[in-house]
């Protein structure tokens, strides 16, 4: 076999089987709306401004509530808190649907309904991330954590290439359509999950307290706390190629919204390579090496897609940043899981999604003012070059303070 069973060895357990497939028919919805709404952005106003101030809205608040959204899912009942989020963002699918499908559509309703994406986003991300461990046990929970990056990056290999022909063919209002639907997978699947932990541990800590505690266990962990810097910083400038997409497509490539599914999906076959990467990991051996590794491969290969103009080469480094990303994060992701203490782990989770995806809403708005004054290609090779220097920075802090752990 190409792929070893042990990839997928949590899904013999029920309650992440229920919660993996639940996810992935969520999460290719997902994906058809993220590919949809900047090529509508961009068909409506011509403008990278736009679609990099739109991108800030839906994510700005993971920055400011991660941490906070952490210590809330470390105090109440995770399963009941994604009823909540995943109801409430079923809820802007289907208004961005009506809106698109009957015409009346206008770039306030984007500001307006993405900025109420990105505050339910901030608070459902962090629980999501939070909610694995009580679904597996400890022992699983780095091939769980690798299947959970598996779910979204199946959807953002079918999810883009669904809506570049769904686009072209009925429009931009049937990729919401389907998101709006998905959204029921889940539901469903977390009404038959039962979690492992069933009460919340015994904690009488403020909740200041509680979040301070969990800031210094990262400011005293200095490979956590490289980790984050890194993700944070690659957060602001690695997007600038991912957010300038339509540009890349539309301006520089020549192409059309079927070129847009094949630019996304080419990242989601990177990204799915490393998940398989991830799950099939037997031991948590070198992993802060493995960040340093691909955090400094991640710089390269945006550097050499800014560089080039051939289609078939774009393709092939797009994948490359598509697995660069992916490794890094879950490895990340992994090493946090496996030693924030219990009590605090909701909050240091809150912390990676601040770094991870928090960050990411000032590249986008960046990104979209330095293509307007300089272009697209010299952007994302500037944002390469930060990259490249922050990775080494922190290179012997990652290889050498993991050796002496």
């Amino acid at each position: 076999m190409l792929i070893s069973k042990s990839v997928f060895k949590s899904l013999n357990i029920k309650n992440y089987r229920l919660f993996f497939f639940g996810q992935i028919i969520s999460v290719i919805g997902s994906w058809l709306q993220m590919t949809a709404m900047p090529w509508l952005i961009y068909s409506m106003t011509k403008s990278s401004i736009l679609l990099g101030t739109v991108a800030f809205l839906s994510q700005i608040f993971i920055l400011i509530i991660s941490p906070f959204a952490g210590t809330f899912a470390d105090n109440y009942n995770r399963k009941k808190l994604l009823f909540v989020t995943q109801g409430l963002l079923m809820l802007e699918a289907g208004v961005l649907t009506i809106l698109t499908m009957t015409g009346t559509i206008q770039i306030w309703h984007i500001f307006v309904l993405s900025t109420f994406l990105g505050l339910v986003n901030a608070f459902d991300m962090t629980i999501r991330q939070s909610f694995i461990i009580d679904l597996v046990p400890k022992e699983n929970l780095m091939n769980a954590i690798g299947l959970n990056s598996l779910i979204f990056n199946t959807g953002r290999v079918i999810g883009p290439a669904i809506a570049g022909i769904v686009i072209a063919k009925y429009g931009e209002s049937f990729c919401f359509l389907f998101n709006t639907v998905s959204y029921i997978a889940i539901i469903i699947a977390l009404a038959h999950i039962i979690p492992i932990k069933h009460t919340i541990e015994a904690n009488n800590a403020k909740f200041k307290d509680k979040l301070i505690e969990a800031s210094n266990f990262v400011k005293r962990d200095k490979i956590i706390l490289s980790m984050l810097i890194i993700l944070a910083v690659n957060g602001v400038v690695t997007v600038f190629p991912l957010v300038l997409m339509p540009v890349f497509v539309k301006d520089i490539y020549g192409m059309t919204a079927n070129g847009l599914g094949l630019f996304m999906s080419a990242v989601g076959v990177g990204a799915l390579l490393a998940t398989i990467t991830v799950a099939g990991k037997q031991n948590t051996d070198n992993i802060s090496k493995w960040v340093f590794y691909s955090s400094l491969s991640l710089g390269g290969a945006i550097m050499l897609f800014s560089l080039i103009t051939n289609i078939y080469s774009a393709c092939l480094f797009l994948a490359v940043i598509g697995y660069c990303m992916v490794v890094s994060m879950s490895l990340t992701n992994t090493y946090i899981q496996i030693n924030a203490p219990s009590q605090h782990r909701g909050t240091v989770i809150g912390f990676f999604i601040m770094a991870f995806l928090g960050f990411t809403p000032i590249g986008s708005i960046l990104g979209g003012y330095m293509a307007n004054e300089l272009g697209a290609k010299t952007a994302s090779a500037i944002g390469a070059f930060i990259a490249v220097i922050i990775s080494l920075y922190f290179k012997n802090k990652l290889i050498n303070g993991f050796k002496s752990k």
